[in-house]
């Protein structure tokens, strides 16, 4: 996991205990660089994770429901498709192209299905010991 993503699982896990805090705040309890977790918190906001409202009763909520947001939802808002290896994802892999076959794809292929259902299986919901209710 990418430390983009990283800090992403953190701040979406905090504002499901404590909705409703500042981009700023977030940044000063998860200890992550400001202006890095401002720019991850515009991408969860791009792709419908989270929304900031503005005014007294501002701050960043989720915009869905704790077990609707998987993990793999949120690595592939940041970093695009997970994948393994690059081969699985190409009609052809470089060894396909220079030989016809490719031993390794296979095994990448099913790597690769199995690792993306293990984290669209895995939401929020389940990474809290007691999800809170939502505002």
């Amino acid at each position: 996991m990418r430390r983009e993503e990283s800090y992403a699982l953190h701040a979406l896990l905090l504002l499901a205990e404590e909705p409703g805090l500042g981009a700023a705040e977030i940044a000063k309890k998860l200890k992550a660089p400001p202006a890095f977790l401002a720019k991850v918190l515009s991408k969860l906001a791009k792709a419908g994770l989270v929304e900031s409202r503005m005014g007294r009763a501002g701050g960043v909520w989720l915009r869905l429901p704790l077990e609707e947001i998987s993990l793999l939802k949120v690595m592939e808002s940041l970093s695009g498709p997970v994948a393994l290896d690059l081969c699985a994802t190409l009609g052809r892999c470089p060894t396909e192209e220079r030989r016809g076959f490719c031993y390794l794809k296979p095994t990448l292929v099913r790597m690769n299905q199995e690792i993306r259902k293990a984290f669209s299986s895995l939401t929020l919901k389940d990474l809290l010991p007691e999800a809170p209710q939502r505002a």
